[in-house]
């Protein structure tokens, strides 16, 4: 069955349309953008005229089985090490199913359509995430020491992953080495010839400590950005997490790089004390997309970070035009879709592109009365969403969800939480 949406404004890759239809045909794949008087008939019409419909938002980095951490309050150490690696050692497939839906359907909720996901149990997320009707990128966590679940195997899991998941519906694997520093030079080799095998991304962390980057220097004599060029990774489809740590020098060869995305993951790294330095590393030439990262502090918004990501710029630079509000909603959607070899399959509303779509209420008192769409949709963000479709399938309707019952994933979730926090 085709439809067609009719919006009060569309964001295409042109910019903002007034008065503006989507139309997609029964795969979910868009055949007509532009005015609604215009606009060809379909054999289901949405009125969405009281609002702005957006590509859905892509977040670039995040840990949907981590949801167990929230609202844990102030964390003593360093959230990765001190906190998370003793509880996540004793975690297993279904508590991390529940963990994942949550964190899924939340995304959902918020406008996001796509997540890439880099977690232990990576089945388990896939279950959850074709359960809510989320696109996902998702690949099984890899380490050879020092992170639970670590081992030589599990460079064979992640493998296995990938292959077993080639043709899963909304499902795109990854191969996902935790870091350098966890993986050793010659396991993230072997990752790297396997993902140009398999022709997959790579989607690690990369230099996000200052632990991390001590060990490699003293290991490697170099650091970590330095390394993965030297294992041919900056020359192959990357997905840098992080990179807060990274020199200036090694600022410049992630930006010389036209395979490497680096995600900057702006809430988190404020609560780290140190932040990407973002702006500066797109006007080197670098590629950057957002992220949620998600620990004890934020929720899953990735509207919210590129709020936040224009703020942090603008005062790591003292300049407010340092990072604009086009150029974040750019790396929450384009850039990520780019940035997870989708760019074109989603991440902007075209013809021939897939449907993944989200429509914001603009008639709220939150952001009433407007002149710019875009800087309404700053302002109405994840808290306006409305109504969501993934691959042309409406997974959120009038804010709720449609695949799934909200309360029953929540409570599933906090049952989990319970039977983790009493095994530890």
């Amino acid at each position: 069955m085709s439809t067609r949406i009719d919006a009060g404004w569309v964001i295409t890759p042109s910019g903002a349309i007034a008065s503006s239809s989507v139309v997609f045909d029964v795969d979910g794949c868009i055949t007509w953008v532009g005015p609604t008087d215009d606009a060809p008939s379909a054999e289901r019409v949405v009125d969405c005229t009281w609002g702005l419909v957006a590509p859905g938002l892509i977040d670039s980095h995040t840990h949907l089985g981590l949801s167990w951490a929230k609202a844990l309050g102030p964390i003593q150490g360093h959230p990765v090490y001190d906190v998370f690696w003793p509880r996540e050692s004793s975690l297993d497939h279904d508590l991390v199913r529940a963990f994942a839906a949550s964190s899924a359907a939340e995304a959902l909720l918020c406008g996001t359509t796509c997540v890439a996901d880099h977690y232990f149990f990576a089945d388990a997320s896939v279950e959850a995430t074709t359960s809510v009707g989320i696109r996902s990128v998702v690949g099984e966590t890899m380490a050879t020491r020092h992170v639970p679940h670590h081992g030589p195997q599990s460079v064979r899991r992640g493998i296995d992953f990938v292959e077993r998941h080639s043709t899963t519906p909304l499902v795109h694997p990854a191969l996902t080495p935790h870091a350098l520093d966890t993986m050793g030079a010659e396991a993230l080799g072997e990752v790297a010839a396997e993902a140009r095998r398999l022709g997959v991304i790579v989607h690690m962390h990369v230099a996000q400590s200052e632990r991390e980057v001590a060990l490699i220097r003293s290991e490697y004599g170099c650091g970590s950005v330095e390394k993965l060029a030297e294992l041919g990774l900056l020359d192959q489809p990357l997905v840098a997490a992080h990179a807060m740590h990274a020199s200036a020098a090694e600022l410049e060869l992630l930006a010389s790089s036209e395979a490497v995305t680096t995600v900057y993951c702006p809430t988190v790294h404020a609560g780290l004390g140190r932040t990407l330095p973002a702006a500066r590393l797109m006007r080197l030439g670098g590629r950057v997309a957002l992220g949620t990262d998600a620990v004890p502090t934020q929720r899953r918004d990735i509207a919210t970070e590129a709020r936040v990501a224009a703020v942090a710029q603008q005062v790591l630079e003292t300049d407010a035009a340092a990072l604009s509000v086009a150029q974040a909603f750019q790396m929450a959607s384009a850039a990520g879709a780019n940035a997870l070899g989708l760019a074109t399959l989603v991440g902007s509303i075209e013809v021939g592109k897939q449907a993944d779509l989200v429509a914001h209420r603009l008639d709220r008192a939150a952001v009433e009365p407007f002149t710019d769409p875009m800087a309404a949709w700053t302002v109405s963000g994840a808290d306006l969403v409305d109504s969501v479709w993934v691959d042309g399938r409406r997974v959120v309707e009038q804010g709720r969800l449609t695949m799934v019952d909200e309360t029953d994933v929540a409570a599933a979730a906090q049952r989990a939480r319970a039977d983790l926090f009493a095994r530890v």
